[in-house]
């Protein structure tokens, strides 16, 4: 399989500096939304070059404007390697579907329980808290996957799939920062629960006097 030469592969990150200096993928975060979304990021890496993720995510949307727009041949010479690799990284995908319809189905639950009993509502809401962390874990996973694999193969995919596969990896990331933006919902909603049970047990003591 054709591969970068090793002029190309082996640039520094430095030599991206240009490239970097305005993010357009920051550019879509909210300031005091996303805030939190956006310090987490900045901590996590892409495994297979140890560079942060929106770092690689840019480098490669910068690459990939720069390939030849003609080459539209689905390539067949892929290794053993290379298939179980996409493997790989396509189940992290999948969990990341699957993670998103536990999340959808545990936030109905938790919006139909808004007049049952506080104990209830707590409950439900916790549990949509745990399934909203486990949807923003999964779609980081799936970001970093997608992301890895362009790495470590940069010519797998023809040019459209590759810019295809780019912007896959940047609809992980959205789904990542809207999980982020769900958890802090539900930790309200759950701090409000716990003032009503608070301020119940409150007058109910006070009563008892």
């Amino acid at each position: 399989m054709s591969r970068r030469s090793s002029s190309s592969s082996g640039k520094s990150t430095d030599s991206y500096a240009s490239v970097l200096s305005d993010d357009s993928y920051l550019a879509t975060l909210k300031p005091g939304i996303d805030d939190q979304f956006k310090e987490m990021l900045s901590h996590v890496k892409v495994i297979e070059n140890d560079r942060k993720i929106l770092k690689e995510r840019k480098i490669q949307s910068h690459e990939a404007k720069k390939r030849d727009p003609n080459d539209t041949q689905r390539r067949t010479d892929w290794t053993p390697q290379m298939e179980a690799d996409y493997a790989s990284y396509k189940a992290k995908v999948d969990a990341l579907f699957a993670a998103k319809k536990v999340q959808e189905a545990s936030e109905k639950v938790a919006k139909q329980s808004k007049t049952a009993d506080i104990a209830i509502q707590e409950k439900n809401r916790n549990e949509a808290l745990r399934d909203d962390e486990k949807w923003l874990d999964a779609a980081i996973a799936a970001a970093t996957a997608r992301l890895g694999f362009m790495t470590k193969y940069p010519n797998a995919l023809s040019t459209p799939s590759t810019k295809s596969h780019i912007k896959a990896a940047q609809d992980n990331l959205n789904s990542a920062k809207q999980a982020r933006r769900e958890i802090e919902i539900q930790k309200k909603k759950i701090a409000n629960i716990k003032a009503i049970e608070a301020k119940k047990t409150g007058g109910a003591a006070a009563r008892a006097k």
